[in-house]
């Protein structure tokens, strides 16, 4: 099987629901009993049964997978003893079904320890270490992904630029690790302080960004005057006399570019910190 195939394979069964998929091999599962019963028991087809086993393992879980390494190893059974095949023993066919079972349970493990080892590398690769927000380059992927939508549906889409003010004071007077602790007090506010839609960033040393989808002015403002009380209360509680200066464009339609858009924010931004930080600009760009 060609890498396009099984990227062709992937990409099918990406779009189907879990419930779908262990259909689809439980049903496999019956198929090659069928065809290893029907070819009798000189012509071996054991190896087939890692295709439902491997792709319950792969895209449902490993309960699944264990469900299906289970029926897998039942079905072989009943279709080698159906075949009549000559034993001089019955402990030799439970024996051999035993087996097969070890090695489809195997590797339904092994499938399983992979696809959580990939994907906590790739969480890592779009996470920053410290606040556990997305870092800058898996933020740019979602500003575009959200950009395209917006202008597909035609909707509205805030992107907010927060820094810390005076940040390097913290870290003079009390130690890196006293400013990595703010930092992660910033990360977990933001998290917690937004919608389930909403993305947040740390995009570099104290500067942290919002994406807002669906959200016009009124709605960043009354998002971002929450966040603003949040991290008031937050900080406060963890000792810190710290303030932040946040500048907020909303697009009512999206600019041509990320890059475009981050700046407009970023921009804002800059325009609070000439002025006295402390506060929040506003901006709509149509």
């Amino acid at each position: 099987m060609t890498k396009s195939m099984l990227i062709t394979i992937d990409t099918i069964l990406a779009r189907w629901s879990r419930a779908q998929i262990l259909a689809l091999a439980l049903c496999g599962v019956l198929l090659i009993g069928l065809v290893d019963y029907l070819t009798g028991y000189e012509l071996g087809v054991s190896l087939l049964y890692l295709g439902p086993v491997d792709v319950a393992a792969w895209y449902v879980g490993r309960r699944a997978g264990f469900v299906v390494a289970v029926l897998s190893a039942i079905v072989w059974f009943a279709a080698d003893w159906g075949s009549e095949h000559p034993y001089s023993h019955l402990a030799i066919p439970l024996w051999n079904a035993l087996i097969r079972f070890g090695f489809f349970l195997s590797n339904v493990f092994l499938l399983t320890e992979l696809r959580e080892h990939l994907a906590n590398e790739r969480r890592l690769a779009r996470t920053d270490a410290l606040t556990g927000t997305f870092n800058s380059r898996a933020f740019t992927e979602q500003v575009e992904y959200n950009l395209g939508l917006a202008r597909r549906n035609g909707s509205a889409l805030t992107l907010a630029y927060i820094d810390l003010d005076d940040f390097k004071r913290i870290n003079d007077n009390h130690g890196h690790n006293e400013g990595d602790r703010l930092l992660r007090v910033i990360g977990q506010t933001l998290r917690q302080g937004t919608r389930g839609t909403d993305r947040v960033a740390r995009l570099g040393g104290d500067e942290f960004a919002l994406l807002l989808p669906d959200t016009n002015t009124d709605g960043a403002r009354e998002a971002i005057g929450k966040v603003r009380q949040l991290l008031r209360e937050s900080l406060n509680s963890a000792g810190f006399s710290v303030t932040c200066s946040v500048g907020a464009m909303t697009f009512s339609r999206p600019p041509p570019s990320v890059d475009e858009a981050i700046r407009a924010a970023d921009h804002l931004m800059y325009q609070v910190k000439s002025q006295g930080k402390d506060a929040v600009a506003f901006d709509t760009r149509s």
